[in-house]
């Protein structure tokens, strides 16, 4: 074993708190020099340090203070920063959370430390409109019932059968009186007015001088903002006033703006701009996309689906209560084969969906332009103006929403006028799209006296000659509102079917059959980590999933580069290149908080993948035309998280999760004729169920907040103090996995008896706990002396849950990392990060434990260290952005107090140098990728 580390003896840090400020978010040395965290640790600023600390737990447990490390501020020389000016905090501490709320608000700044600042409000319980929250059921066992039933997708007569069954046995407390199916559905009948119910509209249009008539199924889009507006529990939550968000940084002493929600965009505070007093914009967001029903895909629904942006991202991303909710249904006009790619049939179908939409605005139209008042459910009358703020779809969509003409136009962007031979030009800008010039150009075409006339006034811009639904709705400029769709035109488009295509052709024409096994089995051998899909036979697999697209290019080019090098394959590497600098705009694009450097460095990596996918594009040997939308549309990435949030405020995704119950419907629960409506009626049940099961717990939470005051009417803070959690760890960790046979350390010594991490086990463990106390002047043991023995008993652990403060968005997450010799048939040793002095550094865990010393518990880990990579680092891993290390001899182990873990961490083996070396998986998610940013930049200082 080697030498313990010296930890740096700053004292001991505050623990890091759930939602609670950040850590300094660090981001890519692309930009201006600037200053760089000093490891893989957590970046901070100039105040207090954000280092993981033992939290209360049982007496005498975690004692050692943590090795904390002296970081430099990692907020660099912003580009764009706000001046300190008047009414700014005097004196301000650095990391002051500052939110300026729009003047039409006439609400003050707020000033808060960035521990107290949150985006959302702690719920308040409070209670059901009525005691019997399962009305209009007789009885609560009898929602329950038709609540499973629903979930289950039972059938009638599996639903008859159950019943038969239940009634058979013995009544319990609660009254069981259901006794059919029919029971149920009438149920669910009474209960459909809770929430807002769906109604069926005819649209028609004329086409060759015949009417033609669609059914349209909608949902009232005003209801359904009612029905969320009226509950209390989430108008708590609700943000009413656009804002901006600032955070002072330390060392320039300037504000630092941040966007995070819509209404910390630049949209909001526009719309709030043209608002007279007190009115407030309620941002609506919608998603409309066709899907599949069916396997064969000859069913096909047409769902849209609204949500409410002025709530929490995690609600309103959510499935439950202020989740996504299905509006409308929209009808398909099928293709005609006598009219197939006609202009005039294409404009029907555009006619048609406008129509349809315009319809499903309707409820808002007049309020977006005339403001409406409503009693919302904390009891305040608040004065909202409606308006579509955000549209969420795949390009496909987006034209049509846009009444562009697609990819065959000369401008085939919804949101800018660049032509389509240009897509692929990185380096020109060109005039966007708005709402009042295209009204302009299309009462132009239309006034013209001739057909041909008409269409060449809108050709010049790809316009269709179709009235836009979206201009009924004040503050509702569809140019505006449309927004990058990361899922399709990133994960989905341009890498699962253009770069990720690319690869496998030059595999097929560079490569032999062998080098498609060794990348497939290269994949195959990564570790495990959460979050992260594990890929089998990647090449020879068809993916439909743009989550699986997105996990293959986080790992692709550590799977590949030792078989894809600039010596054996030009054009390979050039794409290798060309990829990881996708991922690294990837990243930045799917930040859930950005500041204006984040913005700054994302839009850096935008240029570098412009360059190197026009190297790519250069000595590629296929006539592939590089100009297509998906090409394109990302350049308009960082306008809209500057102009609406962040993009998952806008991504595709968890409105396409909604898909799956719909098609599980059509599936399970219909006759597969005429299925919209029974799809709805079904879809309408879950909506119901949810409302209810929702005031159910609240019912269940306050009676037994009740049972609890009646119970103990003189509780109150501290009077569980006695009855503290007793597991090793607290707020920066815990251990778990506890094996229950305490054992001595002369069983650990012959249980690995050939490893040699674990030789002079006691030797070197007292060792370094003498080390430590020592210099954190922690009173020793009696004696003076820390000794184990072989007989010495500890108890292992293998299971290590780490809290860190993310780097993204300041926030608490969690790594669930693994110390098991056979964890589902197989060992699994996970790597983390550790503050250290005089730098940060990563270690596989070999083996985690607590001892006792005196009547103090101590956790420790025994880990195997992997140090930076001595040297510059080469060509090749500059060029592909890889993190090298090395992998000490397990006869270096050491052992490291788990106060000193920062976070998990997955290293991937260099496959050309047989485990010696080892690569930081940078991609796993943001927040690695922003500390390994950091950690470069330093290293390279």
């Amino acid at each position: 074993m080697g030498p313990a580390r010296t930890a740096a003896a700053t004292g001991p840090a505050r623990a890091t708190a759930a939602g609670a400020g950040p850590a300094r978010a660090a981001t890519a040395a692309t930009g201006p020099a600037r200053t760089a965290a000093a490891g893989p640790g957590p970046a901070r600023g100039a105040g207090p340090a954000l280092a993981p600390v033992a939290a209360a737990g049982p007496a005498g447990a975690a004692t050692i203070p943590p090795a904390i490390p002296t970081h430099s501020d990692v907020f660099y020389q912003p580009p764009a920063t706000v001046p300190i000016g008047e009414g700014s905090p005097s004196p301000a501490e650095a990391d002051t959370i500052r939110v300026e709320y729009h003047p039409n608000s006439r609400r003050p700044p707020k000033i808060s430390p960035i521990e107290d600042f949150t985006r959302r409000r702690a719920p308040d319980i409070q209670p059901t409109h009525h005691r019997e929250p399962w009305h209009p059921f007789l009885s609560r066992l009898d929602f329950e019932f038709a609540e499973i039933s629903l979930a289950a997708a039972l059938s009638k007569k599996h639903m008859d059968e159950l019943i038969a069954l239940i009634r058979r046995a013995k009544e319990g407390e609660d009254t069981f009186s259901l006794r059919s199916h029919a029971d149920v559905m009438d149920g669910w009948t009474q209960a459909q007015n809770k929430v807002t119910p769906f109604t069926k509209t005819t649209i028609s249009a004329m086409y060759k001088k015949e009417e033609r008539e669609y059914d349209l199924y909608t949902r009232n889009v005003w209801e359904f903002l009612e029905d969320i507006l009226r509950n209390k529990n989430l108008v708590t939550q609700m943000e009413w006033d656009a804002h901006k968000l600032l955070r002072l940084d330390g060392p320039s002493n300037e504000w630092v703006r941040f966007y995070d929600d819509p209404l910390t965009g630049d949209i909001a505070w526009d719309i709030q701009s043209d608002l007279p007093f007190p009115q407030k914009p309620l941002i609506l967001i919608l998603y409309a996309d066709k899907t599949k029903l069916s396997s064969f895909g000859t069913a096909k629904g047409y769902p849209v689906i609204a949500r409410c942006g002025n709530l929490p991202v995690d609600i309103r991303n959510g499935e439950g209560p202020g989740g996504g909710r299905v509006v409308g249904w929209l009808p398909i006009v099928e293709e005609e084969a006598s009219e197939k790619h006609k202009a005039g049939f294409v404009n029907f179908k555009r006619v048609i969906w406008h129509e349809s939409f315009r319809k499903i605005l309707e409820p808002i139209a007049s309020h977006s332009h005339t403001g409406v008042w409503f009693s919302c459910g904390d009891g305040v009358d608040r004065q909202f103006c409606p308006c579509v703020a955000i549209l969420s779809s795949d390009y496909e969509e987006q034209a049509v929403m846009a009444l562009i003409r697609g990819v065959n136009g000369l401008f085939p962007c919804p949101i800018c006028l660049v032509p389509k031979d240009q897509l692929a030009e990185y380096d020109l800008i060109f005039p966007l799209r708005n709402g009042a010039e295209v009204q302009k150009i299309l009462e132009k075409a239309l006034s013209e006296k001739t057909k041909y006339a008409c269409e060449a006034v809108l050709k010049e811009t790809s316009l269709r000659p179709v009235k836009n639904a979206f201009f009924d709705v004040k503050h509702s400029d569809p140019y505006t509102a449309l927004s990058f769709d990361r899922l399709h035109a990133f994960h989905s488009g341009l890498f699962g079917h253009h770069l990720w295509g690319e690869f496998k052709q030059v595999l097929k024409q560079e490569f032999t059959t062998e080098c498609d096994k060794l990348i497939n089995s290269q994949f195959e051998s990564f570790p495990r980590w959460s979050g992260l899909n594990h890929f089998y036979g990647v090449l020879d697999t068809s993916f439909t999933d743009g989550s699986k697209y997105e996990d293959i290019g986080k790992n692709l080019v550590l799977a590949s580069h030792n078989v894809l090098t600039e010596e054996v394959s030009p054009r390979g590497y050039a794409l290798l290149c060309t990829i990881r600098a996708h991922k690294e705009e990837d990243t930045y694009v799917g930040l859930q908080l950005h500041t204006t450097w984040t913005l700054a460095d994302g839009r850096a990596a935008q240029r570098k993948f412009g360059e190197k996918l026009a190297v790519s594009v250069s000595v590629l040997l296929d006539s592939k035309n590089w100009n297509f939308p998906k090409v394109h549309s990302h350049l308009h990435a960082f306008d809209d998280i500057e102009a609406k949030g962040v993009s998952r405020n806008y991504n595709t995704k968890p409105n396409e999760k909604l898909h799956g119950p719909l098609k599980q419907t059509y599936r399970l629960r219909t006759n597969k004729r005429d299925v919209a409506e029974q799809i709805l009626n079904v879809d309408h049940h879950y909506y119901v169920a949810g409302y209810m099961r929702d005031e159910l717990d609240r019912y269940d939470t306050l009676r037994l907040e009740e049972a609890k005051q009646a119970a103990e009417p003189d509780s109150g803070p501290g009077a569980d103090e006695d009855n503290a959690d007793e597991a090793v760890g607290g707020g920066h960790f815990s251990l778990g996995a506890m094996q229950r046979r305490l054992q001595t350390i002369s069983d650990i010594e012959a249980a690995h008896a050939g490893d040699p991490a674990f030789r002079n086990f006691a030797r070197h463990l007292a060792q370094v706990l003498t080390q430590a106390y020592k210099a954190h002047d922690i009173p020793m043991p009696r004696g003076g002396v820390i000794q184990f023995t072989p007989s010495s008993k500890i108890r292992e652990y293998r299971l290590l849950r780490v809290n860190y403060e993310s780097m993204v968005d300041w926030r608490q997450e969690t790594d669930i990392l693994r110390c098991s010799p056979k964890f589902y048939n197989a060992p699994r040793y996970d790597c983390a990060s550790f503050s250290a002095s005089p730098s940060d550094f990563f270690g596989r865990i070999l083996f985690m434990f607590t001892c006792t010393v005196g009547n103090k518990v101590e956790p420790m880990a025994l880990i195997q260290p992997y140090e930076r990579y001595p040297g510059a680092p080469s060509k090749k891993d500059i060029d592909l952005g890889l993190y090298r290390l090395q992998e000490r001899p397990r006869s270096k182990a050491e052992f490291v107090s788990l106060h000193c873990v920062l976070r998990g961490a997955l290293l991937v083996e260099d496959f050309d140098t047989k485990g010696s070396d080892f690569f930081v998986h940078d991609l796993v998610d943001a927040d690695m990728f922003l500390r390994m940013k950091a950690w470069r930049a330093q290293s390279e200082s």
